[in-house]
């Protein structure tokens, strides 16, 4: 089996992520929670990067144990589960407004 480029990331181009400032984030948002270890990374602390994951990945694991002993539900706030999948709230279809026929 020889080697395929599916897409050559190399020559794609760069687009900045928009993203709120961190003050104005949820404290349980992917870029509030993950920032100790992107951080750790761009300054190519690896060593730091991976203990602030083992951190959060343990914060996690802690905070499950705790609701599932107080039998308290997890609520979601912009995904609903689907079967053995989680869909975003308000999809790009309907942030666009459906088309219609």
């Amino acid at each position: 089996m020889g080697n395929t480029v599916f897409v050559d990331t190399k020559k794609l181009p760069i687009i900045k992520k928009k993203v709120r400032k961190l003050e104005d984030q949820n404290e349980y948002e992917s870029h509030c929670l993950w920032k100790d270890v992107t951080f750790n990374l761009k300054i190519r602390d690896i060593d730091a990067a991976t203990e602030a994951k083992h951190r959060l990945e343990e914060r996690q694991r802690t905070e499950t144990r705790e609701r599932k002993e107080k039998e308290i539900q997890w609520e979601t706030r912009l995904f609903h589960e689907d079967g053995e999948c989680w869909v975003y709230d308000e999809s790009l279809l309907k942030r666009l407004g459906a088309v219609k026929h």
